[in-house]
């Protein structure tokens, strides 16, 4: 989903990138798709995966027996879900802002990193709330503000030197500096904030988690000690999010929302 093309942001006022990795790897796509089906029946469930990137998460909907669709912006793509020559008028290029679907039509929406790199992500929420039946959920993987670095990475502004995502209490810089300090990549949002946003769109939060990392280089930036002690820090990885207070920390904050 990686595009040269940059807008203004709505939410925050902070130039972003449209576009951003994906997180079909396979251990990050097992995880998710575990915690959906710990939650809610995806057999004959009615799903669209919103800036569903070259298409594995819908493949994987598919192969459950789900009737799944996919919308994404990059047009490259969208292409490479295309070549695989499976199921492909599923996938349409397409704006988050203006869902081409009807109103009331999926039972289940994914936002799966996604919302961060939308321009106007307020407007993305109202739009996925749309096309929602009355009941339907929304699944919401994004961001953790309070997970100590800023997986996206940023650039300095006063030299355009780009750090690495591994570069430490970013997240941490309150708003107001950070503008003057950085340009951002993507949005990083506090748990208030997403929630607040959700509420405005007109979703009701039913359940909440947060995930951690599974060091599978989803940004293609992983520097090398990283790569070769993986092992051991999805371990630690692991047990940070079994446990209650420190999960909290995690890289990704996890939110179900219902449509009313």
């Amino acid at each position: 989903q990686r595009n040269s093309i940059y807008r203004m942001a709505a939410h925050h006022s902070i130039r972003i990138a449209v576009g951003g990795g994906d997180t079909d790897k396979p251990l990050s796509l097992q995880k998710r798709l575990r915690l959906l089906q710990d939650h809610m029946t995806l057999s004959g469930a009615k799903i669209l995966d919103c800036g569903c990137g070259a298409g594995a998460y819908l493949l994987a909907f598919l192969e459950l027996g789900a009737d799944a669709y996919g919308i994404e912006y990059s047009v490259d793509k969208v292409s490479q879900y295309q070549s695989r020559g499976l199921h492909t008028d599923r996938v349409n290029q397409g704006d988050l802002e203006k869902i081409h679907y009807p109103s009331n039509t999926f039972d289940l929406a994914l936002l799966n990193e996604v919302l961060e790199h939308v321009p106007d992500d307020g407007r993305a929420l109202s739009e996925i709330f749309r096309v929602l039946k009355p009941g339907g959920y929304l699944a919401l993987f994004s961001p953790n503000r309070l997970y100590p670095f800023e997986t996206h990475g940023i650039t300095l502004r006063c030299c355009r030197l780009k750090l690495p995502p591994c570069f430490p209490f970013i997240p941490y810089v309150p708003l107001a500096i950070g503008r003057r300090l950085f340009d951002f990549h993507a949005r990083n949002y506090f748990g208030q904030d997403l929630c607040r946003l959700l509420d405005q769109a007109g979703f009701q939060v039913r359940y909440r988690t947060w995930l951690w990392q599974t060091f599978e280089n989803i940004s293609g930036q992983q520097p090398a000690i990283i790569r070769w002690l993986r092992p051991i820090f999805r371990g630690i990885a692991n047990c940070l999010e079994r446990c209650p207070g420190l999960r909290r920390f995690g890289v990704s904050q996890v939110l179900l929302c219902q449509k009313p």
